[in-house]
């Protein structure tokens, strides 16, 4: 996680959790190796994520969808790459020199901050260089660089030089009827759909399933299902609510974090962000039958009301349109400091966009790309959700608060004040009380959407992550980035 901020991606808080890796330590990674597979761009990525600190070749392979340490030595092999313990140094390297030509650190400053002994950092650049710290530091990025390229050349010069992400061909599905009326426009064939008395539940922590790999988001379909991304465990997993238990497991692209559904449920699409691809998941086979390449690391993602196009976000700071018919990014624009929030209005006109550590939320014309309107909510936005009339916009922000932002007038309304991060929120389907995930508090509370008074408290240990409804409103699910998903009655 990331962005050219690095030094940002050390206190932020969803980011100094998991996130995404750093973009400028891996855009000098992966510049200076030849082309790569998918799985061994992953590899990259995930190393940049942790600045060269690499957790055990285990949990590397699991990160990125593989059986086994064995079987991620052979893809990095077959790529032309070092083992992971030398690629870790180089990427352990590389970061020091970023952060030392960035601040004019010395090492020992820099190893201080880490709580790292002096001795094993400058012991670790003479190992993996061959040079003293002072020899590296005088010669500079471009001839460190030059150094990585020259040490590894022997296998560049062998490797296979594979394509990265495929296009895959996309399921295509009927236009969806749109939920609701737009409040701006009201057009022919718009109707509000008929609804059974949904509920929302009574705010009790009833059930909880432990499953391993940082569960990051979850969706519920139509007929109870409920799919959930692990992020270090490259998998789509698929859950039953009664009885509350694992039914399938699905395999996708590495670091899969936020699901999307299609209106039909029959159709899922992943944000693998490693992989740089949106993954399209058949639900009734529980299998990827396809990808859809994007630029950079995808991270949020929206869908449009008739089903069409997909809104996702990357980490090269990027709003992007997907065609679902054609399976590709039909347009895209800048856009600073995104993260994984994102939403459309019941419409289908706006799409919105929060930019982080930025303070704005962003209305962008879904056909044009175009800025509309930016609303300076301040702070960290962070998730967002829109009522069904689209006239609400709700807000959590990770410095600590919820907002409410009147559409018509583009007005803050109201605001909730928590004291600590808030960065999920979610709507009940009676649109009765909101959800909101405060992530270091372990908490998540039940607010009243009138008031935004505070009705119930949910501790849920953990660092709670992004929350669903099922359609009738009866149950709420919690993805716990500690390894467990709560199931709420």
């Amino acid at each position: 996680m990331h962005f050219l901020r690095a030094a940002l991606a050390l206190t932020s808080g969803w980011m100094k959790d998991w996130s995404m890796p750093p973009l400028r330590l891996t855009n000098v990674l992966q510049t200076a190796l030849p082309p790569l597979s998918a799985t061994s761009r992953a590899v990259v990525s995930a190393l940049a994520c942790r600045n060269g600190h690499a957790p055990s070749a285990g949990e590397i392979a699991a990160w990125v969808g593989l059986r086994d340490r064995h079987q991620l030595a052979r893809g990095l092999r077959r790529d032309g790459l070092p083992p992971l313990e030398q690629l870790a140094g180089w990427a352990r390297v590389l970061y020091w020199m970023l952060e030392a030509e960035a601040g004019d650190s010395s090492l020992l400053e820099l190893a201080r901050r880490e709580q790292l002994d002096p001795a094993v950092a400058y012991r670790l650049v003479h190992r993996v260089t061959g040079l003293r710290w002072s020899q590296v530091r005088r010669a500079g990025l471009a001839a460190l660089l030059s150094r990585f390229r020259e040490r590894c050349g022997d296998r560049f010069s062998s490797a296979r030089l594979r394509s990265g992400a495929q296009a895959g061909h996309a399921v295509a599905e009927a236009g969806a009827a749109r939920e609701r009326l737009g409040w701006a426009r009201r057009e022919p064939g718009w109707t509000i759909p008929r609804r059974v008395s949904p509920r929302h539940p009574a705010a009790v922590l009833t059930e909880r399933l432990p499953i391993a790999g940082s569960p990051f988001d979850v969706a519920v379909a139509a007929d109870g299902t409920a799919y959930l991304t692990r992020l270090h465990a490259a998998a789509l997993e698929c859950l039953e609510l009664a009885p509350f238990r694992v039914t399938g497991s699905i395999a996708t692209g590495s670091a899969p974090t936020v699901v999307v559904l299609s209106s039909s449920s029959r159709v899922a699409y992943v944000t693998n962000q490693f992989t740089e691809d949106i993954a399209v998941i058949d639900l009734p086979r529980l299998q990827q039958t396809g990808t859809i390449p994007v630029p950079g690391h995808p991270l949020g993602a929206a869908l449009s009301p008739d089903g069409r196009k997909l809104y996702i976000v990357t980490n090269l700071d990027r709003l992007c349109a997907i065609s679902i018919d054609a399976g590709r990014v039909v347009a895209s624009v800048p856009v600073a400091q995104v993260c994984t929030g994102l939403a459309v209005h019941p419409s289908g006109r706006w799409v919105y966009v929060p930019t982080w550590r930025a303070g704005f939320i962003l209305e962008i014309d879904a056909q044009t790309l175009r800025m509309t309107r930016r609303f300076p909510v301040g702070g960290v936005p962070q998730d967002l959700v829109l009522s069904a009339d689209g006239l609400i916009l709700y807000a959590a922000n990770e410095a600590g608060w919820l907002d409410r932002i009147h559409l018509p007038s583009g007005r803050q309304v109201d605001r909730a004040q928590f004291g600590t991060a808030a960065l999920s929120v979610a709507l009940s389907p009676d649109e009765a009380v909101l959800y909101v995930g405060l992530l270091f508090a372990g908490r998540v509370v039940q607010l009243d959407r009138p008031t935004l008074r505070v009705l119930a408290r949910l501790e849920t240990g953990g660092k709670p992550r992004r929350i669903a409804f099922d359609a009738t409103g009866r149950s709420a699910l919690i993805a716990n980035e500690a390894g467990w998903v709560d199931l709420v009655h």
